[in-house]
C-alpha cells in the first residue's frame, strides 16, 4: 500500500461519511412528508456543502505523487477534511420528531453560525495546507510571498462571515445562490482538469 493510498483512504472515509450524513438527513426529511416546512436557505447550503465535499474529494487526487509526509501534515489533512464533515452535520436536521412540524428555516437559523464557521475554518485550513505544500518537499517550489495573497480565500470567506451575522432571508438566499454559482462555475472545471 502506497502512502497516497493510506492518505486518500482516510480522506475517502471522512468525506464518504459526510456524504452519507447529507443523504441520510435528506431521506429523513423526505420521509417526514408534509410535516416539513421547506426553506431555500438550508437547501442551497446543502448544495454548497455537497459540492465542497465532491471537489475536495476529487482534489485529493493531486496528492498521488506524495512519497513522504510528516505527522503534522497528516493531522492538518485530517482537520481540513473534518471541516466539510462538520458543515454537513449542521446543514440538515439529523433528529426528526415523530409528530409535529419540522421547520427547515428555523434549523438553518439555529445552526448557521456553526455551519458557516466550519466552512470558514475549512477555507483557512485548505489555504494553510496549500501554503505548506508549496513550500515543502516533494511539492515545494518556494513561491514568492505574493503567492500567499493570490490563493487567499477572498471570495467565500467574507460571504460566509456575512451569513453568520446577517439574518435577512433575502440576503441569505442571494449570497448562497452567488456562492453556489461562483463555486460551481470555478471549482468543478478546475478539479476535472487535474
Amino acid at each position: 500500500m502506497t502512502l497516497f493510498e493510506i492518505v486518500f483512504g482516510l480522506t475517502a472515509v471522512i468525506l464518504g461519511l459526510a456524504l452519507a450524513m447529507l443523504a441520510s438527513n435528506l431521506h429523513r426529511l423526505m420521509m417526514a412528508g408534509r410535516r416539513v416546512r421547506w426553506a431555500p436557505e438550508p437547501l442551497l447550503l446543502c448544495a454548497i456543502v455537497f459540492l465542497v465535499i465532491i471537489v475536495v474529494w476529487l482534489g485529493q487526487w493531486g496528492l498521488r505523487g506524495i512519497t513522504q509526509i510528516t505527522m503534522g501534515e497528516v493531522i492538518l489533512k485530517v482537520l481540513k477534511m473534518l471541516s466539510p464533515f462538520m458543515a454537513a452535520a449542521f446543514v440538515l436536521p439529523d433528529q426528526i420528531a415523530e409528530k409535529g412540524e419540522v421547520d427547515l428555516y428555523r434549523h438553518y437559523d439555529r445552526t448557521r453560525v456553526f455551519a458557516f464557521s466550519a466552512l470558514i475554518l475549512g477555507l483557512m485550513l485548505f489555504w494553510l495546507d496549500t501554503l505548506i505544500q508549496e513550500q515543502a518537499p516533494p511539492f515545494g517550489t518556494s513561491k514568492p510571498w505574493t503567492f500567499t495573497l493570490q490563493i487567499a480565500p477572498y471570495i467565500f470567506l467574507p460571504a460566509y462571515a456575512l451569513l453568520i451575522f446577517v439574518r435577512m432571508r433575502w440576503v441569505n438566499v442571494l449570497v448562497l445562490l452567488g456562492v453556489l454559482v461562483t463555486f460551481g462555475w470555478g471549482a468543478i472545471p478546475a478539479v476535472l482538469r487535474q
